[in-house]
């Protein structure tokens, strides 16, 4: 299966710490700051905060990156959403819970009455057909894609080349789609097997109902205003490229937003959105590592601060296909001889050690705060390493690590590198290379490096998206090359299992092996500091947020200003 490059997880972070906002907690966590009274809550309000940079694209069916979706998830609404408060699938343009077939493999959603686009026009069943139709579309090659392979016949039919194959061919796989429409209000999805995790995918931005209309009429630019033309809170009434993007309220959504208009500015460098807040240019920004000391001596600036967690896991890649790193032992050896709370403390600034917990972050289900296989312990680091089978070679001798050269990354290893040497007597050279190499070296297995730095963001909240998607023997994103019959046994069953606490448990238990195994060591788990005006109200921050309250956009409002 075609999967996502994990490598989108790290250039993601560089846009989170201006972006997202989250809580880090031991369960699925939410800071939700409060929406004032209602007579305060101005009719009117704007608020203008930073996307960073130009988005690449914000059509639904291609994007990938978090400044994309969070665009597109302003506009449109998903047959499914999250809950702010607990992560969990809950009906969205969706009137309820969707019907399940004895089976288990046919989910059937009906439509809330009288939904509308924002020009008045009707949100038919037919609309979300065409959208998650586009996604699986081999000519739209959406980066998503995969996420819809579990609908019958999608992954057969994106993974055609629509260059080879005939139009014959291509309309036939086409017409498998496990999609079927019944009535302007009614869709129905056939899935390849169980999968109790189908209604996050439902929530995802790949289903939302493009327009087919507006896809023709705009062609390669749809995505511009004038036919970005959606079913969610606000409508896209301006884009000034490189410059910034303008949002209204969209009168014909289900629920009326507070907010009248939100402007979203590009400003690349920190510094600068950094004193655009200062001086009331921006009601929300990211703090940099940079501007932590200044904030730290402000008063109110500290007090505007809002700190919080992220979806993201950073990790140590160890090649489990070549020496020494195809030894359990000694992958368990580097794993347990780096202190990762020293490296927030001292380097990173921003962040949360993994000292406990597994591949899976904080504020994630699925999180195990009891997994504490890999915890710095030099000690018991270099028992192993006596007790593996590389112990007083040359095989330990001339280990590389490789990374996308920078001054940040340049950083980190050397850390790691110190680290090592100290607690573990093993030296560890640097290796840099331009990013673009870096790239290509990782996503091969016959080219990834002895040792790498990667990470994995979530998609959706589900450890079907971490563990299976990740880990899977047959992933092609987990870069490690880590293979376990009975690992794969245990993810596979529970992706199936309906019964969501013996799903926990076994996805549990997977995780747990995971971390003995040592696949990879775990580093540290995204997370981020912003600050928020005071008068910027009614936010639920959660660790899945990829723009500020994005799972309830319409409780988001400013105070009148008196």
């Amino acid at each position: 299966m075609r999967r996502r490059s994990g490598l989108w997880s790290l250039l993601a972070l560089f846009v989170i710490a201006g972006l997202i906002a989250a809580a880090c907690t031991g369960a699925p966590g939410t800071t939700t700051q409060p929406s004032g009274a209602a007579g305060d809550i101005d009719p009117n309000g704007e608020v203008t905060t930073n996307a960073g940079s130009e988005p690449d694209t914000i059509d639904p069916q291609k994007e990938s990156f978090v400044n994309e979706v969070a665009q597109t998830m302003m506009v449109f609404e998903a047959l499914m959403a999250f809950d702010p408060k607990t992560l969990k699938p809950v009906p969205g343009a969706a009137k309820e819970a969707p019907k399940l077939s004895s089976d288990g493999l046919t989910y059937t959603y009906t439509l809330r009455d009288g939904l509308k686009y924002s020009d008045g026009s009707p949100v038919t069943a037919k609309d979300f057909q065409f959208g998650f139709t586009r996604t699986c579309d081999p000519a739209v090659a959406g980066e998503y894609a995969f996420t819809a392979y579990i609908i019958v016949g999608c992954e057969a039919w994106n993974t055609m080349d629509p260059k080879k194959a005939t139009k014959a061919e291509l309309d036939a796989a086409k017409a498998k789609l496990g999609m079927k429409v019944n009535g302007d209000k009614e869709i129905s999805f056939t899935l390849t097997e169980k999968a109790p995790y189908f209604n996050s995918i439902a929530a995802l931005w790949v289903g939302v109902p493009s327009r087919e209309s507006d896809v023709t009429k705009g062609g390669d630019k749809w995505t511009e205003p004038a036919t970005f033309i959606g079913n969610g809170p606000f409508k896209l009434t301006e884009w000034k490229h490189n410059e910034k993007m303008v949002y209204e309220r969209n009168d014909n959504y289900r629920t009326k937003t507070q907010l009248k208009k939100w402007t979203k500015v590009m400003i690349n460098e920190s510094a600068v959105a950094f004193a655009a807040y200062r001086n009331n240019e921006l009601d929300a920004v990211g703090i940099g590592a940079e501007q932590l000391r200044t904030v730290e001596g402000d008063a109110d600036l500290k007090a505007q601060t809002i700190d919080v967690g992220g979806s993201c896991t950073i990790y140590v890649g160890f090649n489990n296909a070549k020496a020494p790193f195809d030894d359990q032992k000694v992958r368990m050896a580097f794993a347990k001889s780096f202190d990762r709370l020293a490296y927030i403390n001292d380097v990173a600034k921003i962040g949360k050690a993994a000292t406990e917990g597994g591949f899976i972050p904080p504020g994630m289900p699925g999180y195990d705060k009891d997994d504490t296989a890999q915890k710095f312990d030099p000690a018991a680091a270099k028992q192993l390493l006596a007790q593996s089978k590389y112990a007083n070679t040359d095989t330990l001798k001339n280990l590389k690590f490789t990374y996308a050269a920078s001054a940040a990354n340049k950083t980190r290893i050397e850390w790691l590198q110190q680290q090592w040497q100290t607690n573990l007597g093993v030296t560890v050279a640097p290796d840099p290379v331009d990013a673009t190499t870096y790239t290509s070296l990782v996503k091969k297995p016959e080219t990834t490096p002895l040792m790498f730095r990667l990470g994995w963001c979530a998609d959706y909240p589900d450890q079907q998206d971490w563990l299976t998607t990740v880990f899977h023997s047959s992933s092609t994103v987990t870069h490690v090359g880590y293979k376990s019959a009975t690992f794969d046994a245990a993810v596979r069953k529970a992706d199936a299992d309906p019964n969501p606490e013996s799903r926990d448990k076994t996805y549990q238990d997977a995780s747990r092996q995971l971390s003995n195994d040592a696949a990879a060591a775990w580093w540290y788990y995204s997370a981020t500091k912003y600050l928020r005006k005071p008068w910027f109200k009614g936010i639920t921050d959660t660790v899945m947020d990829f723009e500020y309250g994005i799972f309830n956009l319409t409780a988001i409002g400013v105070t009148k200003k008196k």
